[in-house]
């Protein structure tokens, strides 16, 4: 079995912070063979895996939208994903990752935007904080992530294009609309921050991944089960740590697995127990993708390679300066 691990925006995460030591990722880096590359964006990377193209956007939307068990069919979605902007030295920036919507507050704010937008613009929601809009026709429109947008001034952020002033006017509706609702009252009465605008990104059309690079997709992330699925490999939800991941492994193929570090201990919960099978031969290669904002770190390591105890070992953070 070929194991292949991508850790996006790998630096975020709280076990990878700058003077930690990594001692099974060091070992596994600097016995394998190292490529590295310009910074790539998670959903650019995904995407690339699948041989699926960039339309106006990376379009995020029908394949997240398929992984949390919609149909997205023929028509063109964007993502909606519920925000919170706040006002910092008199510019909008957006604020935290989550907002833990309840699935009574998402079902009571989405109805309003339908009551207002009506059939130009129809809004869903089948998790919580991932919300979309049915659009009757493909935008000329660039948007940017949330994720990337995060700590900058949202004005440089905001979509693009020869539409863009349309899509601008509706997150200035949407604002309006959420700012004194009875949910984001109660949010803010229990001191929750409020939902007050929705966040376009990500749009297009479901199409079948022209690659199927993997055999297994193991991911909790929406869009890399959302490619699975459309380009009909099996997937399951990420377990807590690479021991459970062993077992769920099969005797051949390339499986990927997609892991958010964010609140686990990669070193102890994923890089040493990954070590220790490469070298008890439970898996026969571990390709690990290290996202930073610096680059991209590849390596490819066999069991063979973990004998040559002459490649010295130093920190994970040198391999990317």
């Amino acid at each position: 079995m070929h194991c292949s691990l991508f850790i996006p925006d790998f630096f975020s995460t709280e076990s990878a912070s700058i003077g930690d030591r990594l001692a099974a990722a060091e070992t596994l880096i600097a016995r394998g063979r190292r490529k590295r590359g310009p910074p790539v964006s998670q959903e650019a990377w995904l995407f690339a895996r699948f041989g699926v193209q960039r339309q106006g956007d990376w379009p995020v939307a029908p394949y997240t939208l398929l992984a949390d068990g919609g149909a997205p069919e023929h028509h063109f979605w964007m993502r909606a994903d519920p925000v919170h902007l706040s006002v910092g030295s008199g510019n909008l920036g957006l604020a935290r990752p989550t907002l833990d919507v309840s699935r009574s507050e998402a079902e009571a704010l989405v109805e309003t935007l339908n009551h207002h937008f009506g059939e130009a613009a129809v809004f869903s929601w089948l998790q919580p904080e991932r919300w979309y809009v049915r659009l009757e026709r493909a935008p000329a429109l660039r948007t940017t992530s949330p994720y990337a947008a995060r700590g900058r001034t949202i004005g440089h952020e905001l979509p693009s294009g020869a539409d863009a002033m349309r899509f601008h006017s509706m997150m200035n509706e949407a604002q309006m609309l959420l700012h004194e609702h009875p949910v984001n009252s109660e949010r803010e009465a229990r001191g929750a921050p409020g939902v007050n605008s929705v966040w376009f990104w990500g749009g297009g059309v479901l199409g079948t991944p022209q690659a199927r690079p993997y055999s297994l997709v193991i991911a909790d992330d929406p869009l890399a089960r959302g490619l699975a699925r459309a380009a009909g490999i099996a997937e399951r939800p990420l377990p807590r740590n690479a021991v459970a991941l062993r077992g769920a492994l099969p005797e051949k193929g390339v499986a990927l697995a997609v892991l958010d570090g964010r609140g686990a201990s990669l070193e102890r919960d994923w890089f040493e127990p990954l070590l220790a099978a490469l070298r008890n031969g439970e898996i026969g290669m571990l390709t690990m993708h290290l996202s930073s904002r610096a680059s991209l770190l590849e390596v490819e390591t066999v069991r063979a390679d973990l004998r040559y105890f002459w490649r010295r070992r130093k920190p994970v953070q040198a391999w990317f300066a």
